[in-house]
């Protein structure tokens, strides 16, 4: 019998202080066309235990080495693992995919170790490549792949983008720990990641979504998003899920039935992303429906409430359709979070600062939690355009975008290097507000400590509570100590998957 051929997918670590605690979903979707009976397919995550050890002893037999990665520390991952595969196996042919490398698919290249590059969506192209290597077909008509060729890099034509119901479901048996990605939320205890759809249809200057996937949004058919769920409850006792679609409010009748089918099921869901304009729009009906159905978020993407900047956003909707949602979100007691967004080329960010934060004082009582981000400025996203005709200098090497990310400093000549910082520590005061850090206490302190924990907690809430009120950020030792706690929790007390 003809051994299987070996492909070792690797999802590296995405944060050093916050990290993404779920499934690799990337890597998954990628495997998600290749035949069990005909390979052997190792998914590894940054998780594991000695992962680089790991990563070595599978690739001293493997054909392929697969890894996904984001613009920013990702990278850094990217580049240390394909490393260590072409050391345990240099005849091992390495693969890059994910959103990086999809909008710079050349600099990507600048990796010695790296030989292919897949492009934009990635299942079919990936399944087309390893079939092609296996049998030592030419690679000229692989749509959506770029690879070194004797005369240079090649990048072939892009790949149509396909519906999302065209591609099986998350293959989550490929996991060797399923159990091990179940995370803790605000509505359930053990909660599993679901893709529902892809895409979306709208072109917001700052987000690469509409660039990957050109502004088409597509949805897994009903009776399979069911047949998951009721999977991921017998298998794993799930009593929720988090839906991972970056706008799965799209379509209310879909949402409507969405929340029909989990009352059916019993179990509890949230962690979704809406567009404020979309929420603004819903029945009386449908919010009855998302309540009645153990809704435990929305993640409403308002980015600004200066209106003069949201247009500058191309966001396509106002502050007043924010409002309308969070109102209603909060007549039916849901949970909503509102981010935003300071830095946008041609913004006045000392202006949106003030009027951002008036918004949140204002509706503290709305709105269960803020965020607040720095621009940045990422491939494949309009707006880099306008960055750069304001002096900032996209990276040359691809180790230059390893430090990008939501609150990085030094990234854009226009906003003053304290932004990041202020931003950072809203991170930690809005979570201090929203009473996530007492749930944590309760979760993974020991209980003999838990009263001097939530003693602390009190302490730092009232901290928060005054800077937010008048923006006050300086001298803040207790972010300093709070940045350290984050950083070294599972040192301090014990691994265990969080999300609030």
């Amino acid at each position: 019998m003809t051994a299987k051929q070996k492909i070792v997918l690797y999802n590296p670590r995405g944060s050093t202080y916050l990290p993404y605690d779920g499934p690799p979903m990337a890597i998954l979707v990628v495997a998600s066309l290749l035949e069990p009976e005909k390979y052997d397919i190792k998914i590894l995550d940054w998780h594991y235990p000695d992962i680089n050890k790991r990563i070595a002893e599978e690739c001293k037999d493997a054909a392929i080495f697969g890894v996904s990665c984001l613009t920013g520390y990702q990278i850094k991952g990217m580049l240390e693992s394909i490393a260590i595969a072409k050391q345990a196996n240099p005849a091992i042919q390495v693969v890059c995919g994910g959103w990086h490398p999809t909008f710079m698919p050349e600099q990507t290249f600048q990796a010695q170790n790296v030989d292919y590059v897949v492009i934009g969506q990635g299942p079919r192209t990936f399944k087309e490549l390893v079939e092609h290597l296996a049998e030592g077909k030419s690679l000229e008509d692989i749509k959506g792949l770029a690879y070194r060729a004797p005369d240079g890099i090649r990048i072939n034509p892009p790949r149509e983008i396909e519906p999302i119901c065209n591609f099986p479901p998350i293959p989550y048996h490929l996991l060797e720990h399923p159990e091990q990605f179940l995370v803790s939320t605000k509505f359930g205890n053990r909660v599993v990641y679901l893709l529902s759809s892809q895409g979306c249809p709208h072109a917001c200057g700052f987000c690469s979504e509409s660039s990957f996937y050109k502004r088409r949004w597509s949805a897994v058919p009903a009776d399979v998003v069911r047949a998951q769920i009721v999977e991921f409850k017998e298998k794993y006792k799930i009593d929720g899920i988090i839906l991972s679609d970056s706008n799965f409010f799209v379509n209310e009748r879909r949402v409507a039935e969405f929340c029909k089918m989990i009352i059916d099921l019993g179990v509890k869901w949230g962690g979704a992303a809406a567009r404020p304009d979309s929420l603004s729009r819903y029945s009386e009906e449908t919010w009855k429906l998302m309540k009645e159905s153990g809704l435990g978020g929305v993640f409403i993407g308002t980015e600004s409430a200066n209106n003069e900047t949201l247009k500058l956003m191309n966001k396509e909707c106002t502050i007043e359709h924010t409002v309308k949602a969070i109102q209603a979100a909060k007549k039916h007691g849901l949970w909503i979070e509102v981010p935003f967004i300071i830095g946008i080329p041609g913004s006045d960010i000392e202006k949106d600062f003030q009027i951002n934060m008036k918004f949140v004082n204002d509706h503290r009582d709305e709105v269960s939690q803020f965020h607040m981000f720095m621009y940045t400025p990422y491939p494949g996203t309009a707006l880099i355009k306008e960055a750069q005709k304001l002096g900032y200098v996209v990276p040359e090497k691809l180790e230059g975008w390893i430090d990008y990310g939501l609150h990085a400093e030094g990234l854009i000549p226009w906003v003053p290097k304290k932004w990041a910082g202020i931003t950072y520590q809203l991170a930690f005061y809005f979570q201090f507000l929203a009473g996530n850090p007492r749930k944590v206490i309760r979760q993974i302190v020991p209980k003999p400590l838990q009263p001097l924990a939530l003693l602390v907690e009190r302490v730092f809430y009232h901290l928060s509570n005054f800077r937010v009120r008048h923006a006050f950020m300086r001298f803040p030792v207790e972010y300093w100590v709070m940045r350290f706690v984050v950083r070294y929790r599972n040192l301090l007390f014990g691994k265990k998957n969080l999300l609030y």
